[in-house]
């Protein structure tokens, strides 16, 4: 009996973290603006376009919302586990990014994430744009 129990318990975990990753999958499926708050003058915002493994991201005048400039693309992986959740970014234009970042939060309006590199810590946080791809 407790073969059996066990068993159930083992096929209930799992399909329950793969549902919590695809799930996890479509609230980061979308357009993301970065929170720019080291130049809040800056006369450009920054988007990253998230759609099933590829990352590309834009660079947007201010003052001309209509002039946008692709200026990085990649690949990507959302893992999940029961502790925590990271994107790794692939073959991006920025070999500092290429790496396992630390997702803190998301949810469908905000995504921060981390990454620790030599001399300090990246942290970028996003707000959602749209989810429409």
């Amino acid at each position: 009996m407790n073969k059996y129990l066990l068993l159930f318990i083992v096929s209930f975990l799992a399909i329950g973290l793969h549902s919590c990753g695809k799930d996890r999958e479509d609230l980061l499926r979308g357009t993301w603006e970065r929170v720019n708050v080291e130049d809040i003058n800056n006369p450009y915002s920054y988007e990253w376009v998230f759609d099933l493994g590829e990352v590309t991201m834009y660079r947007r005048s201010k003052d001309n919302p209509s002039s946008v400039t692709q200026i990085n693309h990649g690949f990507y992986l959302l893992e999940t586990t029961p502790i925590k959740t990271t994107l790794k970014l692939i073959d991006t234009g920025n070999s500092t990014w290429n790496d396992r970042w630390d997702v803190i939060t998301l949810n469908n309006n905000h995504l921060i994430i981390k990454l620790d590199i030599v001399g300090g810590v990246l942290y970028f946080e996003f707000v959602k744009k749209s989810s429409d791809i």
